[in-house]
């Protein structure tokens, strides 16, 4: 009896945290949307999709619920969905994202979470892929404001980006000895 109320408990936080979670998801997309219409990436759809842990063959018992495995993390896992061109369906990031619309999407991303991130350096490459004028402006706007928490090192071939910086390092290309 014992074993049942507190499998019942766990379950009932599992399904409140994937409850906030599935919550959270919404507000985030429309606030990464909102950020890549900015980033020359306008009325691309992003969303935060819910799917449930598998219960795979050795999941306890008791650590099933309707079919989904709880674990440390919960009953679900996150995954984000991207269709950057209209008419096409929503399909994994991880799957479809070209560089620049990755570099885009992340830059989104750490431009909302910036007031919660302990990152100490970001990267950005790629950054202005397909991007010029008034939208690599705007790019580097943002990016100069996300380096104001932690280091940024970013990439570009665009003045409009790159005089946002504090510093400047020029690399280039060589070959010595046919290499």
């Amino acid at each position: 009896e014992t074993l049942v109320r507190h499998r019942k408990a766990l379950a009932e936080l599992a399904l409140a945290l994937s409850r906030k979670r599935a919550e959270t998801g919404q507000d985030l997309a429309a606030r990464v949307e909102a950020e890549l219409s900015m980033l020359s990436m306008a009325r691309t759809r992003f969303e935060v999709a819910l799917s449930p842990n598998p219960a795979v063959e050795g999941t306890h018992p008791d650590l099933v619920w309707e079919g989904a495995a709880i674990g440390e993390a919960g009953i679900d896992r996150a995954a984000f969905m991207i269709a950057p061109n209209v008419g096409e369906e929503l399909k994994p990031l991880s799957a479809i994202a070209s560089g620049g619309e990755l570099s885009r999407v992340v830059l989104a991303l750490k431009a909302i979470l910036a007031a919660t991130d302990a990152v100490a350096t970001l990267i950005f490459d790629e950054v202005d892929a397909g991007i010029g004028g008034g939208v690599a402006e705007i790019v580097g706007q943002k990016l100069a404001a996300l380096a104001c928490r932690p280091q940024v090192l970013c990439i570009t071939h665009l003045p409009q980006i790159a005089k946002f910086a504090d510093h400047h390092f020029a690399i280039a290309k060589s070959v010595r000895e046919g290499r």
